[in-house]
């Protein structure tokens, strides 16, 4: 009978260590997610709300209206993707989108335009295009592009029929020396998660707890400045224009939906859009389904959602109008920059030349012979860090400050990162183009 009892009692104490060491490791786990929840994102909101009080309206001395939106997103065309205009729509302006040039996986070698969406819908230009072999091929026209000729004779096919080939995923392997490619990713969101690693479980258990109010500060943690891509971008310029830009790489497929068929049974999708199954509604519907929303989802928990990759990093372009062509013919020329727009909205942000009487001479993405230019002149709504890089070295870096001239002496590449303090460091908000000075 002793026996049985120092068994059980072992058996008793075993199981209450155990239960502490449970305890203590969940409450290790939720430590970090609460502190951010409590103190770290309102610090950091206080921070942001505090710059936004400094805003000032620039003068705009760049004769071409800007606008802001998205290169590289996905829809239901994608094997990968359910999104529909009903929920693109509604982020693409809460996040003050005005233009979605699109990226959908080709479903075929004979990759027919335009496909999806195509247009305009509510104000929002959408611009068909396909991403295949780490390439975004957009040829604005009716067209049938056959991927069997290789990828080589397709972005000469493109550009020199007046279309556009972007390189994306730039962390990977590329034709660097390709001669028609225009432009490649300097910033993508999908490549900045991919080097989370060990870091992934904490980043999704933080986003659990701050799914609500500080959703984007939770899903900003993946942010990482790409060193590597921006030193291979400098390198590049200096041998030809490369254009870059900012690319929310929008799926929204990391997330757990469902939704009814029309024989009344659920559908229930993971990951990837993929489907995890299709089953006649029980109770854990019961407990979890709510009224199908605008796309007719009726249960969602996501973690990449279409605003909040819209809203994380946009790219501005100055072109004539809000036009595909117009848009594409400004980009390819470099006329554009990169914001993380859920840090500070950046319209009226302008980076230009100017020649010796004051003259605008160019902006951000042009070439401009030395003996023209007086001045290289930045200026921002809010007050902020400039970095000034030449030919990929940083030469000056000012202080906080809502306007910066610099006479260049010499020939070379010249492009801005503009900094805001946030959360003790001086983090990027915006990447300009260069302006070539030869």
């Amino acid at each position: 009978m002793r026996i049985v009892y120092r068994v059980l009692s072992i058996i008793l104490i075993t199981i209450k260590w155990l239960s502490i060491i449970i305890v203590v490791l969940i409450l290790l786990l939720f430590v970090g997610p609460f502190w951010k929840k409590w103190v770290v994102y309102p610090r950091m909101e206080r921070e942001v709300q505090a710059l936004k009080e400094l805003y000032q309206q620039p003068e705009k001395k760049i004769p071409l209206p800007s606008f802001q939106g998205a290169l590289h997103a996905h829809t239901y065309w994608s094997h990968d993707s359910r999104a529909v205009l009903e929920e693109i729509v509604p982020a693409a302006k809460a996040a003050k989108i005005e233009f979605i040039f699109l990226s959908d996986h080709k479903r075929d070698n004979m990759d027919t335009f335009p496909r999806s969406y195509h247009g305009m819908y509510e104000g929002i230009l959408f611009e068909a295009g396909t991403e295949s072999n780490n390439l975004m091929v957009t040829p604005l026209k009716d067209t049938v592009l056959d991927w069997n000729l290789g990828q080589d004779q397709v972005i000469q096919q493109v550009v020199e029929e007046d279309g556009m080939v972007l390189y994306v995923h730039t962390e990977v392997s590329h034709d660097w020396g390709n001669p028609h490619y225009q432009g490649m990713e300097i910033y993508n969101i999908h490549t900045d998660f991919k080097d989370e690693g060990g870091r992934l479980f904490g980043f999704v258990l933080n986003s659990m707890v701050n799914a609500g109010k500080y959703r984007h500060w939770a899903y900003r943690e993946i942010f990482d400045e790409q060193i590597e891509i921006h030193a291979l971008w400098d390198s590049l310029n200096q041998h030809r224009k490369i254009i870059g830009y900012g690319a929310p790489d929008v799926h929204n497929n990391q997330s757990i939906r469902a939704r009814f068929q029309e024989d009344g049974r659920v559908e229930w999708v993971g990951s990837n859009a993929k489907t995890i199954s299709i089953r006649q509604p029980g109770w854990i519907e019961k407990l979890l389904l709510e009224e199908a929303d605008e796309a007719g989802w009726v249960y969602k928990a996501e973690l990449d959602t279409y605003f909040h990759s819209l809203h994380y990093v946009q790219t501005h372009i100055f072109a004539d109008s809000l036009d595909s062509r117009s848009l594409k013919d400004h980009l390819v020329q470099g006329h554009a920059f990169v914001s993380f727009e859920n840090l500070l909205e950046a319209k009226g942000f302008e980076y230009a030349a100017y020649g010796k009487d004051g003259e605008l001479i160019g902006i951000m993405g042009d070439e401009i012979p030395l003996r023209e230019i007086q001045q290289l002149k930045v200026s921002s709504p809010y007050p902020v860090q400039f970095d000034l890089i030449k030919d990929g070295d940083l030469i000056l870096s000012t202080e906080s400050k809502y306007h910066f001239e610099y006479t260049p002496i010499g020939h070379g590449n010249y492009r801005i990162t503009a900094r805001i303090p946030l959360n003790g460091e001086w983090v990027p908000w915006i990447y300009t183009n260069p302006i070539y000075i030869r």
